[in-house]
């Protein structure tokens, strides 16, 4: 999963960027060039550069051939992970798997999807837990406060 993982500079986009500006000033983007600029912003964690990735690769997606829907779809959920948008992440995947059950590659992105999920959750219910104790470490406090004047 390189490129859940991956945290490059937005700059490391900047050579694609500029094929892709030039080609969009013509009147005309390549598929590839998209896809390329796409993949590029994959590879940092900036939220407005994952949209912008997420954005090009639906673009793609809407008028590819079959044969790249897959990769589109599957990148598209790459950037909905990384943005924390699951769910769109997951039905992406699972739209994957209807087609091809035996794809490896989409199962192992939504099992990692999963797990992201469950560790998001942790973390949330850990910290609504801390904040109730201190509400309730302050609330005592306050008794025992008032009830010794």
């Amino acid at each position: 999963m390189n490129l859940l993982d991956a945290n490059e500079p937005v700059i490391g986009a900047k050579q694609s960027r500029v094929i892709y500006a030039a080609e969009l000033q013509s009147g005309f983007v390549n598929y590839d060039t998209k896809v390329s600029y796409a993949l590029d912003l994959l590879k940092t964690k900036d939220k407005n550069a994952l949209e912008t990735a997420e954005s090009l690769l639906r673009s793609c997606f809407a008028c590819a051939d079959d044969s790249r829907k897959r990769e589109c779809l599957f990148l598209i959920a790459i950037a909905n992970t990384k943005l924390g948008h699951y769910e769109k992440a997951i039905e992406c995947c699972d739209n994957l798997l209807a087609v091809n059950p035996e794809d490896h590659q989409s199962s192992d992105l939504r099992a990692e999807i999963d797990r992201r999920r469950r560790k998001e959750a942790i973390i949330g219910i850990s910290l609504v837990s801390s904040g109730a104790v201190v509400a309730v470490a302050g609330i005592v406090t306050a008794l025992v406060m008032l009830t010794r004047r």
